[in-house]
């Protein structure tokens, strides 16, 4: 049987090694990409609230403001600007999930409002009150007390990317696995020749052929065995 022979035995070993040791590695990459894009996503939503600080600290007019705010951001996320006056402005997405809600949500956050009081920066993922919908919030203070830039945007865009990721390692593990197989079974054969000839010039023997000659495949331990 084939799985009792050493050719099964020595290609099942090298099988399980790499499939055990490709296992850990799926692992630490998915968790890799995942907080990789997750850094991404945040450090570019961190430099669209600095240039709209900026924007805010150099203009008055609050329509030029929110023109180029629309312009600069990413169409995916929403942009919400509290000004110094108290007045609070959202931004359009065309995600209809972030468009349907209130920017009253985050002021109410105490975290958002520690941080808009301390005029700190924020990086922060929630779950918005009510909902099950995840998203990631960036808060930028504007210089000279000028107010404070949040961004904020669901994870489905992270999530897109993640699965795309897990799809692409999932591939290369499968290549990897059947490329595996082939030079396991191809080694097992090469290993296992010789003992094979070995064992039929040993039955040769045991019948009285003593002429039998066993021929030199390899020129390694086996071979001069």
């Amino acid at each position: 049987m084939f799985w009792r022979s050493v050719v099964g035995k020595l290609a099942i070993t090298i099988l399980l090694l790499v499939s055990f040791v490709l296992f850990i590695l799926t692992i630490l990459l998915l968790e890799f990409f995942e907080n990789f894009h997750i850094q991404e996503a945040e450090k570019a939503m961190m430099q669209t609230a600095t240039k709209i600080s900026m924007l805010v600290e150099q203009h008055d007019e609050k329509d030029v403001i929110m023109e180029t705010t629309e312009r600069v951001k990413n169409p995916v996320s929403r942009v919400a600007i509290v000004f110094d006056d108290g007045t609070t402005w959202s931004s359009n997405s065309i995600n209809d999930k972030l468009q349907e809600l209130n920017v009253t949500w985050l002021l109410q956050d105490e975290e958002i409002e520690n941080a808009i009081s301390n005029r700190e920066s924020l990086k922060k993922q929630t779950t918005i009150p009510e909902t099950e919908l995840e998203v990631m919030i960036v808060l930028y203070p504007i210089e000279n007390n000028s107010g404070t830039v949040l961004i904020y945007q669901t994870l489905d865009v992270i999530d897109q990317t993640k699965a795309e990721t897990t799809k692409l390692i999932f591939v290369a593990a499968g290549i990897a696995i059947v490329l595996t197989t082939v030079f396991a079974f191809f080694l097992s054969t090469r290993i296992t020749a010789p003992l094979i000839k070995m064992r039929e010039a040993a039955f040769d023997l045991t019948r009285g052929e003593f002429h039998t000659k066993v021929p030199i495949l390899t020129h390694d331990e086996i071979g001069e065995l």
